[in-house]
Order: structure tokens, then C-alpha cells, then sequence
């Protein structure tokens, strides 16, 4: 059981006042004070400081916020785990950034329903920030991630690996001909929202070829793939997206990979959770099928892909 001073400490870790603290936990402000004291003569440390007016955790504070987040999570999971009857509904709760939400996931789910169909999904698509975020307040078993994220903080394991294109509609300049990233730049680009995973790996890429986003001839920020997919259909500018976002159309003949010399580029999909976290025996069946499901897609893939050169050879 999570001590009922850890528990005071949470809370004013989140709210970050005393007085509002005090109202959440419906005690008195002195007792909060006197139990944060408990807790720094125990831990031999300082865990809060005013910087002004501002109330800001220490850094051994901020360690000991993510140490207690851990633990209260354990704790949520132990509780609901012995209430659990046999027969009772079992619940998982994913986060999923919008890559993997729109176009990784759904499948896999429907599957793992069909066998496992005492199991109830929670999926939240948002953006990697948030989705850790509510992972630490416990809102979330585990995040299926693209793009960056602590490695040092998180523990993870990976799911797989996507390509990242550049794409083009069928009346762009660009089809047909083999470029550089930097001469890309002349395109208008459409993009997502600043915080996506998506934009995210674009704008490394970027940096490292010394230039940024404002660095193309106009920039349209779409939050949304369908319409990005559309606008660059009709060849009103070029993005950057991951091979599963639009295999369907490069298949199709709807969209059309950029010739980018020296961009063979791979970035990880990664199952991320808590360190120290109990996992949950429902996460570990969900990873388990997921797995199977990948194997089996790259299976199919390639039996496919093989026919179609067979087909080429004789035609």
C-alpha cells in the first residue's frame, strides 16, 4: 500500500501549491507541510524550493516524483489485478502516436479481439509528449511510439522498423527524377503539427542537412493524414511521411515516392513504458500477438512481392 505521505507528495507534485493541495486531499495545509518535512528527513534531502513565488521540485524532488509515479502505478495494478475475478473483463489501456494509431494498430486489435475476446481495449491517439505523460500518471499501461523519446527515462522494446519517404503527386516537378533533400526545398511542403512524431523526424533530417522547414518555398500544416494525402495528390506540394501511411496509394499509382539520393532512412516503432513498472500479464499477451501479426504480414509481403517479379519476368 502507497503511503499516505507519498500519496500528499503526488499531489503536490501536481498542483504545486499547498493550499490547493490541502483542498484536494481535504486536510489541513500545516499537515501538508509537516508530512513533505517527514519525507525529507527520511530521504535526507530537500524535495521543494520557492524560486520566488513559485513552488519548483529539487532534482532529487523530481527524482523521487517519477520513483513515486512508478509505485502508485504498481500499486493501481496489484489492486486491480486481486479484484479481478477469472471470468471478469480484462482491461488495456494503449496510447498509440498517429502513425501506428491510424495505420499500425487497428488491425492488430482486430485480431487480438477475435482470440482474446474478454479483453477490452482502450486506445488514445495523441502525440508521443502526451501520451508519456499520461503513461506516468498511470492512465496508460504502455505508449506504441514513433519518433524521439528518452531512452534513459523509459524502458522499451522494439516493435519495428518503418521507412520514411518522400512523397510527391503526379504532376510534381520532382517525379521521375532523382534529387537531394536539399534541392526538395523548392517544393511547397505540407506537414503535420509541430509536437507529431512525423514532423518531428522531418525536422532532424533537416537539421542535419543544415536547413529547417522554412526553409521550403511555402509551408501547409495539416493535422490530419487523409488531407495531406490529398492536397499532395493533386500535386500542391510534397511530405514526408512513413511507408505504411501511404502504401495503399504508392500501390495505387495515387502518390509517388520521391527519388532522394542518399535517404534510405529507417526510424523505430517502440512499445515504451515505465521502468520498474509491473507489466501487466494482458500487455505481454498483447506484445505476443502483435509480434505474430507482424511476422505474419512480412510473410505475406514477401510472397506477394515475389510473384510480382515472377509476373515481370514473363511478361
Amino acid at each position: 500500500m502507497l503511503d499516505y505521505r507519498m500519496n500528499t507528495f503526488l499531489t503536490l507534485c501536481e498542483k504545486m501549491n499547498y493550499t490547493k493541495t490541502a483542498e484536494a486531499l481535504h486536510i489541513t495545509q500545516p499537515a501538508v507541510t509537516q508530512q513533505m518535512r517527514w519525507l525529507e528527513e527520511q530521504y535526507g534531502c530537500r524535495l521543494f524550493l520557492y524560486q520566488g513565488k513559485v513552488l519548483r521540485l529539487t532534482e532529487k524532488g523530481k527524482v523521487l516524483h517519477r520513483l513515486a509515479q512508478q509505485m502508485a502505478a504498481n500499486e493501481r495494478s496489484i489492486r486491480e489485478e486481486m479484484a479481478r475475478t477469472e471470468t471478469e473483463e480484462i482491461h488495456l489501456r494503449i496510447g498509440a502516436t498517429k502513425t501506428i494509431g491510424d495505420y499500425i494498430i487497428p488491425p492488430i486489435m482486430v485480431g487480438f479481439l477475435k482470440e482474446h475476446p474478454q479483453y477490452r481495449l482502450h486506445m488514445s491517439v495523441d502525440n508521443t509528449e502526451r501520451l508519456l505523460k499520461r503513461m506516468e500518471n498511470g492512465e496508460l499501461d504502455f505508449v506504441m511510439a514513433e519518433g524521439f523519446f528518452d531512452k534513459e527515462r523509459y524502458d522499451f522494446t522494439l516493435y519495428q522498423k518503418e521507412r520514411f519517404l518522400g512523397i510527391c503527386g503526379g504532376e510534381c516537378s520532382l517525379l521521375g527524377k532523382q534529387t537531394t533533400l536539399w534541392d526538395t526545398r523548392k517544393e511547397s511542403l505540407i506537414l503535420r503539427e509541430n509536437g507529431s512524431g512525423t514532423r518531428d523526424i522531418l525536422e532532424e533530417l533537416l537539421k542535419e542537412h543544415n536547413f529547417t522547414v522554412h526553409s521550403f518555398a511555402a509551408v501547409q500544416e495539416i493535422s490530419n493524414f487523409n488531407a495531406i494525402k490529398e492536397l499532395v495528390a493533386a500535386s500542391l506540394g510534397i511530405t514526408f511521411l512513413y511507408e505504411p501511411v501511404v502504401r495503399k496509394e504508392l500501390q495505387e499509382g495515387k502518390l509517388f515516392a520521391l527519388d532522394i539520393s542518399d535517404f534510405q532512412i529507417y526510424r523505430e516503432f517502440n512499445y515504451v513504458y515505465m521502468q520498474n513498472r509491473l507489466f501487466p500479464d494482458a500487455c505481454r499477451a498483447f506484445i505476443a500477438y502483435a509480434a505474430a501479426y507482424k511476422n505474419d504480414v512480412f510473410e505475406k509481403r514477401e510472397r506477394t512481392e515475389m510473384k510480382n517479379r515472377e509476373h515481370g519476368l514473363f511478361e
